[in-house]
């Protein structure tokens, strides 16, 4: 995922291009914002570390 994506993708709501065009089925961009405040909440903390083409990894 790109730079632009990792900046948005714990906003609630948000959905990426390609999730809302490229039929990966259906969502509402909750399930990352939830995850992040729960976490949070906690007092973990949830990162994203992605290369274009290559994966993502979340770490808590």
């Amino acid at each position: 995922m790109d730079a632009a994506t990792q900046r948005q993708i714990f906003q609630r709501f948000y959905r990426a291009d390609q999730a809302r065009t490229g039929g990966l089925g259906q969502g509402y961009g909750l399930g990352l914002a939830i995850a992040q405040q729960i976490i949070t909440e906690h007092g973990g903390k949830i990162t994203v570390d992605s290369t274009p083409g290559s994966g993502t990894t979340f770490t808590v």
